[in-house]
């Protein structure tokens, strides 16, 4: 642990510009690195270093996946959106879906020792910047707290149990605050109370510092609006189960949806704008709130898991396609608009006579290929969303249908309902197909923000088993995991582990 929380990757922040690749240097300089003060006594240096951190959400090293393909692999992969057709290349890529949860392969290492650096270097903007400076200032310094924010919401949700569980009061990951870290700095892991506490707090300090949007609004960058949705979404999962609601949160998840969805700054984009919604870079799309960005020199690894990539007359990658369990839910409505995000194709590693699969196209737009050489990979251009205008919707009904208030609730989801093409509920609709208002909200989040890194928690955080019902390559029964299964969360990386004696595993 030390090893890394002591990882000070601001200095590279000078040479990797938002959109430009360089390799990470892995020798770890002192935090005391004359470049290091240079870089971070100005606003040219400070935005250079924000620019860095931003960065390491998509850039991969040798030694490390991108921050943005490791946490899809842990988070959508252990979900029951996606259907194994074969195994993955390399194996430990199936690490999630088959919820082995090895302490040293998978991407469990790689996504802690990455989370980390962004802290780090989040740690070093944030102790640099004097509070009320000017508007400048506190723009730079609102989204560096942002980026800690997401780093350490992404952390305790991989690595500690749902906020529900024992109150709060299970073990997630240590907090590292501050840049001034002594050598033999190895901390205890702190409860996921705490980390949520810690979240909101920097969320809060993000969202009151950020007044001067980045020039073009680009939505690759943090804003008030990213803060206010990223808390929607962290009091949502702190508001307990539909049998045991903590309706205080709630009632802050469907506030802070509200602020962002009468800010007026983002639109629920309709019909063909719709549809090709993903069918692009994202970087104007007028509903992703905070997205991912990508170009050619770091493309989207996420592609890899999802669709197939030619080789030689031979299809390569793509291991996952969406499961029999969502297309039967999609199928309920065949005028969904959300069917555009499917592409049916063959694929001869299938086994059975039916050859066809029903590949997600999320984050298929332009493959890359490199000029002059070929690439086995099938990384493209697509932005990573992950807060969206439609996920506001969703955590508004989900809150309110929760708290008991169930025509409002009805009114934000058929919000989304109806802009993808399918028929509002209403109150006799719902008892015809044996739904409550909840069941409905949440039916709606898989169709919607399928593929997006939600699934399996909204189910555990509440309190809800996960099941499969589909039979694959791994798995020759359907598969269900209950929400205290341990298995739910990861184990500490053994490196970590023997780094630092005082972080304690989970149980496995």
């Amino acid at each position: 642990m030390k090893k890394y929380i002591l990882s000070i990757y601001i200095g590279f922040a000078a040479m990797i510009l938002f959109g430009c690749k360089k390799t990470i240097d892995e020798n770890i300089r002192p935090f005391n690195d004359k470049a290091d003060v240079e870089l971070l006594s100005t606003l040219d240096g400070l935005a250079s270093a924000t620019n860095g951190n931003y960065a390491l959400l998509v850039t991969s090293s040798a030694s490390d996946a991108s921050y943005d393909a490791s946490w899809f692999n842990m988070s959508e992969l252990k979900g029951n959106n996606l259907y194994a057709i074969t195994r993955a290349f390399p194996q430990t890529r199936d690490d999630s879906y088959t919820y082995a949860n090895s302490p040293s392969q998978g991407p469990t290492t790689s996504f802690w020792r990455v989370s980390y650096r962004l802290i780090s270097g989040t740690n070093k903007v944030i102790d640099a910047v004097k509070d009320g400076e000017d508007t400048a200032h506190d723009q730079i310094k609102g989204e560096n707290y942002f980026l800690r924010a997401l780093a350490y919401f992404n952390l305790v949700r991989i690595y500690g149990r749902p906020y529900y569980q024992n109150n709060g009061d299970n073990l997630a990951v240590p907090l590292s605050l501050n840049s001034l870290v002594n050598k033999d700095f190895q901390p205890k892991r702190n409860t996921v109370k705490e980390v949520y506490a810690q979240v909101i707090s920097d969320l809060e300090k993000a969202a009151a510092l950020m007044n001067v949007p980045r020039s073009g609004n680009p939505n690759y960058y943090a804003s008030k609006e990213a803060a206010w949705a990223l808390l929607s979404r962290v009091y949502l999962y702190m508001g307990g189960t539909p049998t045991a609601p903590q309706n205080t949160y709630n009632t802050k998840a469907a506030e802070y949806a509200d602020k962002v969805i009468s800010a007026n700054k983002y639109t629920l984009i309709t019909g063909t704008a719709y549809t090709n919604a993903f069918n692009s870079d994202s970087k104007t799309n007028k509903e992703f709130i905070f997205d991912f960005k990508h170009d050619d020199a770091n493309g989207n690894f996420i592609n890899e898991f999802l669709a197939t990539r030619d080789v030689f007359g031979n299809p390569y990658q793509g291991e996952y396609t969406a499961s029999p369990d969502y297309m039967a839910l999609l199928n309920q409505n065949p005028s969904d608009l959300r069917m555009s995000f499917i592409t049916v194709e063959t694929d001869k590693r299938i086994t059975a006579t039916d050859k066809s699969r029903n590949t997600v196209n999320k984050y298929n737009y332009q493959q890359i290929f490199p000029l002059g050489g070929f690439d086995f990979s099938a990384k493209s251009r697509s932005g990573t969303a992950y807060i969206r205008l439609a996920e506001m919707y969703l955590n508004k009904a989900e809150a309110l249908a929760k708290s008991g208030n169930t025509a409002d609730a009805l009114t934000a989801v058929n919000a989304v309902r109806v802009r993808a093409n399918a028929p509002a509920w209403t109150a006799a609709s719902l008892s015809t197909a044996g739904l409550t208002v909840f069941q409905a909200v949440f039916n709606e989040r898989r169709l919607e923000l399928a593929w997006e890194g939600n699934s399996s928690f909204d189910n555990f955080r509440n309190g809800l088993p996960l099941t499969r019902n589909y039979i694959d390559y791994f798995f020759s029964a359907p598969l269900t995991i209950q929400p205290d299964d341990k298995r739910i969360v990861y184990p500490i990386p053994l490196i970590e582990i023997q780094l630092n004696p005082n972080l304690q595993q989970n149980p496995q």
